[in-house]
């Protein structure tokens, strides 16, 4: 038997009036998923200036969505774009990359896409 793990994890950190909040996707994202971590988010961020949220995502282990979890991304996409000051993404794959393009036209800050977790952690952390 084979066991098909998915998920998102979360580290949420806060320095110097910025949230880094870092998402580690797992699988293949389902909706149940986005029920469990949009509201979490939605609460960390609420009372929190725009531009004040640095966002890490490692798309590694990214399998990619169902259909119902793909519109759950696009809905809470839009919901944080303007607070977000920069957002890393970390994967392997070209369209990850065209993907970070494309969410850096939507979002208030800037997007950039990285090979490695530490090279994306710095570009955050820079001012």
């Amino acid at each position: 038997m084979q066991i098909k793990t998915h998920g998102v994890s979360i580290e949420l950190t806060q320095s110097d009036g910025e949230v880094y909040v870092e998402f580690t996707l797992v699988g293949k994202l389902t909706h149940e998923d986005y029920e469990v971590f949009v509201p979490f988010i939605e609460s960390a961020v609420k009372s929190l200036p725009p531009k004040s949220l640095n966002i890490l995502i490692d798309m590694t282990g990214f399998e990619g969505w169902t259909l119902e979890a793909a519109w759950d991304d696009f809905k809470f996409s839009l919901e944080i774009r303007k607070d977000i000051n920069r957002m890393a993404v970390v994967g392997e794959k070209r369209w990850e990359e065209i993907f970070t393009k494309m969410a850096g036209w939507m979002i208030s800050g800037k997007a950039k896409f990285f090979h490695s977790k530490e090279d994306a952690r710095s570009w955050l952390m820079s001012r």
